[in-house]
């Protein structure tokens, strides 16, 4: 008997064959990222000046920082958000530096990483060496994601932020 390849395709013509066909069809995702939408309405062209109310919505969008404290100011760094994200998994808090001195002489202490500190739980501690060899400029704004087990931070509570002896606060998580 002979044994022939009639039907069998090999894995290489099988991988092409995929490629091509996701080439010519899209993705499922394809439609979005190229700003196709599927109502002929939202495919208008818009020509002209923004409206009135387009301006003011543009407006209100701008979130003017609100002014350092006095314990910020002492210790050179400004807290400016504290938010819980990735379903209560995270919490994204940002800091904006005012005295690149005085965060490089707090921060330059590996034990002077920023805890936050949400009433009587125990402090959710920076990652390990999520700051290490920082180099802080003026108005620089740093991210540090902390994990938190069992949401020990919901929207709404009262933190305070612990750069070792340093205490600001307290920042109402969003």
């Amino acid at each position: 008997m002979q044994r022939g390849n009639e039907g069998m395709r090999s894995p290489g013509l099988i991988l092409l064959m995929g490629v091509l066909s996701l080439g010519f069809a899209g993705c499922a995702t394809s439609g979005a990222a190229s700003g196709a939408s599927a109502t002929p309405a939202a495919n208008k062209v818009h020509t002209g000046a923004p409206g009135p109310a387009a301006a003011a919505h543009a407006a209100a969008a701008v979130v003017k920082p609100r002014d350092p404290t006095l314990q910020e100011i002492e210790a050179g760094i400004q807290v400016t958000h504290i938010g819980v994200t990735a379903s209560g998994g995270l919490v994204d808090a940002r800091f904006r530096v005012l005295d690149p001195g005085k965060v490089n002489t707090l921060l330059g202490n590996a034990a002077n990483a920023p805890a936050l500190v949400a009433g009587d739980l125990p402090p959710l501690m920076a990652p390990h060496h999520s700051l290490k060899g920082g180099r802080y400029a003026k108005y620089q704004v740093f991210v540090v994601l902390y994990p938190t087990m069992r949401q020990a931070v919901r929207s709404g509570a009262a933190i305070s932020v612990a750069f070792g002896p340093v205490r600001i606060g307290p920042v109402t998580a969003q």
